[in-house]
């Protein structure tokens, strides 16, 4: 390099950067972006307003929104009459105004509104089965210590007390003779315009009921002899005998007619001819 552009290149660091008492020039560190002060801020922002949701969520939620549970005393069949248990009822309230009513495996299907009045009391309406009920309710408690769920009307001597949680369903035991049948197995509807039911009889060994939409009953089941046995929970196990047959338009059950839920004829007829072919199969033997 020249001695001129030497000269030329001093003078240029000089304007730019600083140099030390010796004439060196020290490397200067490269300024923050300005950019970054709003981000940081932003992050602050949205901690603050989180924190404060937990806050306002964990202490001071008085919504109905959420799960609350019930013990209730009942005398189960297999106690006697003076020996009771407790079984819990759950009763889950969902965001869109629809309510779930579980006692063991059944579940009512509802709806239900909240209001205010001018002095502050709260009121719950429900709706389950056809049936309109309504009370007064208040929530305290929070999600640390548990949530309380009070239940009152004026009529009511006492009141109602339910504690929020989450829904726990029996177990569902499939019987281990169970041996799943083709011209069973399927979804069957009954549909008279004004009552509606279905049976879905699953190859596992499970049975899924729904009666027109209002109440769902979850359970096993077990063919024996011409009869469907169905076992399902209530307040205890209870066993249900249904009598069947197959017919060549759909599935005879306690001698009400129901059709395969994918309208296929052909699947019933199949299923008929597959059973004549059997009993005669039996018989030649």
């Amino acid at each position: 390099m020249s001695a001129k552009q030497q000269k030329h290149r001093a003078m240029y660091f000089a304007e730019t950067e600083p140099a030390n008492e010796n004439g060196v020039i020290a490397p200067q560190p490269k300024k923050k972006s300005i950019i970054q002060l709003p981000i940081i801020i932003g992050i602050v922002i949205v901690a603050v307003a989180a924190a404060a949701l937990f806050v306002i969520k964990g202490f001071f939620d008085t919504s109905i929104v959420g799960t609350w549970i019930e013990s209730v005393d009942v005398t189960g069949n297999s106690a006697s009459s003076d020996e009771a248990s407790k079984v819990d009822v759950y009763y889950t309230f969902n965001g869109d105004n629809t309510l779930n009513y579980r006692i063991g495996s059944m579940v009512w299907n509802g709806t239900y509104t909240v209001s205010t009045d001018d002095s502050g009391k709260q009121t719950l309406a429900m709706t389950l089965n056809g049936n309109e009920t309504s009370c007064n309710y208040a929530v305290s408690g929070n999600m640390f210590s548990g949530r309380t769920l009070e239940l009152s009307t004026s009529t009511a001597a006492n009141k109602v007390k339910l504690k929020s949680g989450s829904e726990v369903k029996p177990e569902l035991k499939v019987d281990k003779d169970f041996k799943a049948d083709k011209k069973i197995t399927g979804s069957w509807t009954y549909d008279n315009g004004y009552a509606k039911m279905t049976y879905k009889f699953n190859d596992d060994g499970t049975v899924e009921i729904n009666q027109s939409d209002a109440l769902n009953v979850d359970g096993t089941y077990l063919i024996k002899n011409g009869t469907i046995i169905i076992k399902y929970y209530y307040t205890d196990e209870v066993e249900m005998d249904v009598a069947y047959s197959v017919e060549s338009n759909g599935l005879k059950l306690n001698d009400i007619l129901y059709t395969k839920d994918d309208g296929s004829a052909k699947a019933t007829t199949t299923a008929v001819t597959e059973a004549a072919t059997e009993t005669a199969t039996t018989s030649a033997k």
